[in-house]
């Protein structure tokens, strides 16, 4: 048993720090949780569209291994692990080992959070590359460029990068993209015709989290066997969704969540390989880093975003 803090959510826009004893049972790892990242999805218990409440958050968590479970193989204290589920924005967790996998200990723990990557691998396996493709990311926010990242090399004929950020823009040239377009500035569906020579996209992932640029995005898309891959979570409701272009072009349209993996463990191994092999680049995309005191500055400024805002960390212990 081990005493530690926890930030735990207690009403809409309020996190109390609070002292807890956590214990390693039989099948568990304890967990010294080194940092938590900050998703955009945890809005929804910030704002109070998800409760109860109080409530604990905190899903993309990273730490070492202080005790292992009596039935427990294959981990020894000392692991650096990378956590599907538990309690992320706390000092210390106890959870399965089922919910564990080790990352390279060369790894730094801020970076080696895998639940977003393991989301990215399920949206990677239904937008289904296939040779000398033309892909699209369409919004460059972190998960964007980590599509980009497992999508670089020789396999597809382009890799086009979409968002109305310049500095973001240059991060997915960095990161493998071979074009990169401004749709702000000019327009997108034109230059993907150029760029493709009138093929247009084979497959595009959405990214913004905009319901007002579906119906346009779709434009984007081949005729017959274009994959239309919706990445993003909404806050907004789909009020209107013209869907003619998607009828007319015989576009696919998939939900790559969760839900939609075949086998989400898999896709969870998968992800912590590329993590491991360095596919996926995480530390040049941590924009904003907080510590666990400041967990309320973190959520204020995940809801209201700066303009250089990427992605944030919070780290539990200084």
């Amino acid at each position: 048993m081990i005493k530690g803090k926890i930030a735990m959510l207690m009403e809409p826009g309020r996190f109390e720090i609070q002292e807890i004893e956590v214990n390693c049972g039989p099948d568990d790892l304890l967990i010294k949780v080194e940092a938590c990242g900050l998703c955009n999805w945890e809005l929804n218990h910030w704002k109070g569209i998800l409760g109860p409440y109080p409530q604990e958050i905190g899903h993309e968590q990273a730490g070492y291994v202080m005790e292992v479970g009596s039935n427990v193989e294959g981990f020894e204290v000392g692991d650096l692990v990378t956590c599907l589920g538990g309690i992320g924005f706390a000092e210390y967790d106890a959870l399965p080992a089922s919910c564990c996998m080790k990352v390279n200990k060369d790894i730094d723990p801020r970076h080696a959070f895998s639940e977003p990557l393991k989301c990215i691998v399920t949206v990677l396996t239904a937008a289904a590359p296939e040779p000398a493709d033309v892909g699209v990311v369409f919004g460059c926010g972190p998960m964007g460029q980590w599509c980009i990242q497992a999508l670089q090399g020789k396999f597809l004929s382009a890799l086009i990068a979409v968002d109305i950020s310049d500095e973001k823009l240059e991060m997915a040239k960095k990161f493998g993209a071979t074009h990169t377009i401004n749709s702000r500035k000019v327009d997108a569906r034109e230059e993907i015709a150029r760029i493709t020579d009138g093929h247009m996209a084979d497959f595009l992932i959405e990214g913004t989290g905009l319901t007002s640029v579906m119906d346009t995005a779709m434009t984007y898309l081949r005729n017959q066997r274009g994959r239309f891959i919706v990445m993003s979570s909404y806050e907004e409701v789909f009020k209107e969704v013209d869907m003619r272009p998607a009828m007319s072009r015989g576009v696919s349209i998939i939900f790559a969540h969760p839900k939609h993996a075949v086998n989400g463990q898999e896709d969870w191994r998968r992800a912590v390989v590329l993590i491991n092999n360095g596919t996926f680049n995480i530390k040049d995309l941590i924009s904003h880093e907080f510590k666990f005191e400041n967990i309320t500055e973190a959520f204020e400024t995940l809801e209201h975003k700066p303009a250089d805002f990427i992605k944030g960390v919070v780290v539990m212990h200084k």
